[in-house]
């Protein structure tokens, strides 16, 4: 595996990164004295509250209280990981990322394979374009010129080394692919060798869909056979170093390039039907690669929207689908992630019913969706008498595995009460209640935990850069009720700080100066491997204190529409499925 980015290379990254630079190409921003300020992207506004300062390279939002660095708006805005950001911003300055071996071998992508496949999608669209069977199979599915060439759609040819000898004429410019280099089509899936030593072209006579990975580069191809050939209607690329079937979506790059901000991902089971709904106007359909819906979809999923519908068909099959796809979901499911599904009429896909009923007819569909943890609790007690003693027992005993899947937080409790009451038993679910202290105790404990840390962080405030994007993201988003440790955890984004003189001297604040002297002074009995260990896990504890003490205002004020939907449905009678 790769090794891990320098450190140093970051922090270089970052002083390099003009944040207004990076910040306006994506958010509209105008001068207001030595500052600049816009509508924030992370939350709904009417005036600016959004604030970004070309003096520190920091923004803040004085709203919903998001800040960081030029590297922390990209990861947040592009809903990138942390390497992904920075590989980004890196692109953007022209720099390439370096990487340490940490004693490993290090295992380099050969870059010759995409361009291989790069070559590849440009030799199927201009076969296309000269295949009269290919364009009228196209016109028939109802699709157009401009959506094929949005989506890159092409056409294989029906020979049997018409694809490889037309790569292996010349070399491919800038890759080092020369003109003998069979080996990496075979790698890159584009060629099979049999049994016997031959090598062919794997796909043939194929109207063929590039797969892209969420930087736009083509990873391998999905092929949907034209003619009354032997073989499967659709044939996928196989798995390659670039190519991971079970962790890739079909249209999630088309999706984020059309879509800036995605309000709910559609996940369909086919290519065309991708294809065939962007035509129509829904641009934010995926498709799997002839896999179930597994869990590292959703994480990928949610990573680019809060909801995430599944369309499946409405016969056994599709319901069974949909019956995987929330196992696969329910470990990552929160109150903030739903998760919906769609059940079309026998004999109809996504394709067929846009194209026959409308979009709009599509849209009713959509909006009449089941909810995920309903369809889960019906399915459960499908078959059931919940009117005797034994069925409302039996679905305690089936509920309870399903119920322990899920993580903490107020839709696990939710679904916990919606099962009790469904069960007529006053027995907890998933786990015994959790013992609750008083108010004050808790206020006191976290002020308390809050102090230790800055004491921490003030004496050794290298710990900040050490620690994962995540949990600085996590923190970051708690400043403003984090008092001296917000401060100084906006001080240290903004400007590194190697130790606590350092700290002092660029200290913000005039009102708790004297404040981080003294904690600067505090003796400590720990080494330092302990004390960086206490305060990764005391600020990942106090993150989580905050996340929980929001959600439960949320709930208490009936502020947020996906817990009111939650209350709605906790309340629902329960009754036999529907069809």
């Amino acid at each position: 595996m790769a090794g891990l980015i320098p450190q140093a290379f970051i922090n270089d990254l970052i002083d390099r990164a003009d944040i207004v630079e990076v910040i306006d190409g994506r958010v509209a921003l105008k001068k207001t004295g030595k500052n600049y300020s816009g509508l924030c992207p992370f939350h709904d506004e009417k005036s600016p509250s959004f604030s970004v300062s070309p003096d520190k390279q920091f923004f803040h939002c004085f709203g919903c209280q998001e800040s960081g660095t030029a590297l922390t708006f990209i990861m947040k805005f592009e809903r990138m990981e942390f390497v992904e950001a920075v590989e980004a911003l890196a692109k953007d300055l022209g720099l390439e990322v370096p990487r340490e071996e940490n004693g490993k071998p290090r295992v380099e992508i050969d870059q010759g394979l995409f361009h291989v496949l790069e070559r590849a999608e440009r030799f199927f669209r201009a076969q296309l374009r000269s295949s009269s069977e290919a364009v009228a199979y196209l016109k028939k599915r109802g699709l157009t010129g401009e959506v094929a060439r949005d989506f890159g759609v092409g056409y294989a040819p029906e020979g049997w080394h018409t694809l490889s000898d037309a790569l292996l004429a010349e070399p491919i410019k800038g890759s080092g692919v020369v003109a003998q280099d069979a080996t990496k089509l075979l790698t890159a899936g584009l060629t099979i060798k049999n049994d016997k030593g031959n090598v062919y072209d794997r796909f043939r006579h194929r109207i063929m869909f590039p797969i892209r990975d969420t930087r736009g580069r083509v990873i391998g191809f999905g092929g949907r056979k034209l003619g009354d050939e032997e073989g499967p209607k659709y044939l996928n690329s196989p798995e390659t170093p670039v190519f991971f079937k079970g962790q890739e979506l079909y249209g999630l790059y088309e999706a984020r390039k059309a879509l800036r901000n995605i309000q709910r991902l559609i996940v369909v089971e086919g290519y065309m039907d991708v294809v065939a709904l962007a035509q129509n106007g829904v641009l934010n359909a995926v498709a799997t690669l002839g896999t179930a819906t597994g869990e590292a979809h959703f994480q990928k999923l949610y990573k680019y929207s809060d909801e995430v519908v599944c369309c499946f068909d409405g016969d056994k099959a599709g319901r069974s689908a949909a019956w995987r796809a929330l196992e696969s979901a329910l470990p990552i499911l929160n109150e903030h992630r739903q998760l919906k599904f769609v059940f079309l009429p026998n004999g109809e896909d996504p394709d067929s019913l846009i194209r026959t009923q409308g979009r709009e007819a599509f849209d009713g569909f959509l909006n009449n969706a089941t909810p995920g943890i309903e369809f889960l609790l019906k399915r459960l007690a499908d078959g059931l008498d919940l009117g005797s003693l034994d069925g409302r027992a039996k679905f305690m005993g089936v509920a309870n595995p399903y119920v322990e899947k899920m993580s903490k937080g107020i839709l696990k409790d939710l679904v916990v009460a919606r099962v009790r009451e469904m069960s007529g038993m006053a027995a907890p679910v998933g786990g015994a209640p959790r013992a609750t202290k008083p108010r004050s105790q808790t206020k006191r404990g976290e002020a308390a935990l809050s102090e230790r840390l800055a004491g921490i962080l003030v004496k050794s405030p290298t710990l900040w850069s050490l620690l994962g994007a995540e949990l600085r993201a996590q923190a970051l988003a708690h400043v403003a009720t984090l008092g001296l440790l917000g401060t100084l955890m906006l001080l240290l984004e903004a400007q590194s700080c190697a130790d606590a003189e350092e700290v002092i001297a660029r200290w913000p604040d005039e009102n708790s100066y004297e404040a981080v002297i003294v904690l600067a002074n505090k003796p400590s009995a720990l080494d330092a491997v302990a004390l960086e260990k206490e305060f990764v896990e005391g600020l990942a504890h106090l993150v989580k204190t905050h996340e929980s003490a929001q959600r439960r205002a949320q709930l208490a004020q009936h502020n947020d529409p996906n817990i009111n939907d939650l209350r709605s449905f906790v309340r629902r009678p329960s009754g036999p499925e529907e069809s």
